[in-house]
């Protein structure tokens, strides 16, 4: 079995920044209503005319120049997790990789926001496993595109962005995931969806006169749901592991809402200085969110060589998703 290392790391941030006093301008809100029940003073949507794979080819270039400076020259799979896919058929990863022009399988991971903590798990196993040697994985999100900017219950929360690790196999078996957990809960399916544009609802003229092709949420069946389920989730998998809560050097938990992640972080009792946020500068990426959260803490120097990192993250369908890495 082999170990894995995050030999390439990249983000890409939209252009276009929409502050909460925007947002005044067109719906009934104000920047104090939104900070102090989300923590967001500022989000970032995407520019005409680009797309998620657009957003995922900026965050992936930086990351595989990176990783080249380390020898890494060839991926072996193109992982894409995304909520905000380019076309329905085919897969946002294929578009992906014709834009990048590499020969690379590709693969996408349709799981909510916690899709990308889910793909970090496909892409180290496919390492440790043996089966691959380079993974490119990347999170990324153009979901201002789904948002009726009508109703202030969702579109105040979300942002769009990409985030882009390159994976790589080393000989040392105790380094990259240590351990996971995951869970769905599929009878809370209808707390965060989009209803028109499948099968069981295909698009029509009435749906979208009904904006039922809008991403729908009910925040506080959402915000209940997470805080009973992921602090034992997240206790589940450090006494599996012998650990305590400040045992672990840096969480990067999904920024959805600065109230669920403290309220998760005083469930454990969790040092505040061992986790990073930034919802405040970018709202909700969804699966982007874990990502440019390590991007920008590990530029920041927060952590280091052989330092403990829980990932953690919950999203549409209703999953969760927690792993525990050796950096």
């Amino acid at each position: 079995m082999f170990g894995v290392e995050i030999s390439g790391l990249g983000i890409y941030i939209p252009q276009k920044r929409l502050t909460n006093f925007d947002l005044e301008k067109i719906m009934d809100t104000s920047d104090e209503w939104i900070y102090q029940r989300t923590g967001i003073k500022y989000r970032y949507v995407v520019e005409d005319g680009l797309s998620t794979s657009d957003l995922a080819l900026f965050a992936a270039k930086e990351a595989l120049n990176e990783a080249e400076k380390h020898g890494i020259k060839d991926i072996d799979y193109i992982i894409l997790a995304t909520n905000s896919p380019d076309y329905i058929i085919p897969a946002t990863s294929s578009v992906l990789q014709g834009k990048l022009g590499i020969s690379a399988g590709s693969m996408d991971v349709f799981s909510g926001c916690a899709a990308f903590v889910y793909a970090l798990i496909v892409a180290s196993s496919l390492i440790k496993s043996g089966l691959s040697k380079n993974v490119l994985l990347v999170g990324a999100e153009a979901i201002s595109k789904y948002l009726d900017w009508s109703d202030r219950s969702v579109s105040i929360l979300l942002g769009d962005g990409a985030g882009a690790f390159v994976l790589s196999r080393i000989n040392d078996k105790d380094r990259g995931i240590i351990d996971c957990n995951v869970g769905t809960d599929g009878s809370k399916a209808e707390l965060i969806y989009i209803p028109a544009g499948g099968t069981k609802e295909p698009f029509s003229e009435k749906s979208i006169e009904d904006k039922k092709i809008y991403l729908r949420m009910q925040g506080r069946d959402v915000f209940k749901s997470v805080v009973s389920i992921l602090p034992s989730e997240i206790k589940k998998l450090l006494d599996k592991n012998n650990l305590k809560p400040n045992d672990i050097d840096l969480y990067i938990f999904h920024q959805a809402n600065i109230r669920i992640i403290n309220a998760v972080m005083e469930n454990l009792g969790i040092d505040e200085k061992k986790v990073y946020n930034n919802i405040e500068k970018y709202a909700n990426t969804s699966a982007a969110s874990v990502p440019i959260a390590f991007y920008e803490a590990y530029r920041k120097n927060m952590i280091g060589p052989n330092s403990l990192v829980l990932f953690s993250a919950f999203g549409a369908g209703f999953t969760w998703a927690n792993v525990l890495w050796k950096l």
